[in-house]
């Protein structure tokens, strides 16, 4: 019965940590994930996807002037005439192994035209889809993540522009909750009870 009762309370805290990583970019270079869209870059487990929906849409390394001067990941699309309405950049983050995560903090730089606009959503772990305010970034929403979308949308009848830069992306694997552990180690211990 000790052993049982020592193997659940490992379990119980290997699941209860993960660790954070920060995804800066800069193992990369300018330029690296260009089209064709959508293209994927991949650090530290996570995959950042940049697509957009028009010829003039980029979506690579960039130097990140606008979130601290080194390596972020942008995004920029435009439009002239009416041809700039509704044209859209994302970029999407999600664990590479499919699972859920979390994000702490990141720098985040985000402009349209006048008439454009822009939202972060997010896919929740436990299903559904949610609008996120990046000031909320570390709490609610933010710590179980299946996917989530920056998106920014040039609107204008005259010329249209939207575009995203992050960097510095500060995020972590969510756990499998330690009552799963915990359930499965005694399961484990009862086979094994069982046995003897």
């Amino acid at each position: 019965m000790r052993s049982i009762l020592i193997m659940a309370s490992l379990f119980v805290s290997v699941g209860a940590h993960a660790a954070f990583v920060t995804v800066d970019f800069e193992e990369f270079s300018i330029g690296d994930g260009a089209g064709p869209y959508p293209t994927v870059l991949t650090s530290q487990g996570y995959e950042f996807t940049g697509q957009g929906d028009t010829l003039a849409t980029s979506a690579e390394v960039i130097a990140g002037n606008n979130v601290g001067g080194t390596n972020a990941y942008g995004g920029f699309v435009a439009g002239l005439g009416q041809d700039g309405f509704n044209y859209a950049v994302t970029i999407t983050i999600e664990k590479a192994d499919g699972g859920a995560f979390a994000i702490h903090d990141f720098d985040l730089f985000m402009d349209t035209d006048p008439g454009g606009w822009q939202e972060i959503r997010g896919t929740l772990a436990g299903g559904g889809i949610t609008f996120l305010s990046s000031p909320g970034v570390g709490t609610g929403d933010w710590l179980n993540l299946e996917s989530v979308t920056f998106r920014a949308e040039g609107n204008g009848f005259d010329f249209g522009f939207g575009t995203i830069e992050i960097d510095n992306v500060i995020i972590s694997a969510v756990p499998v909750p330690a009552a799963v552990w915990l359930f499965g180690s005694a399961l484990f211990g009862l086979a094994w009870f069982r046995q003897r």
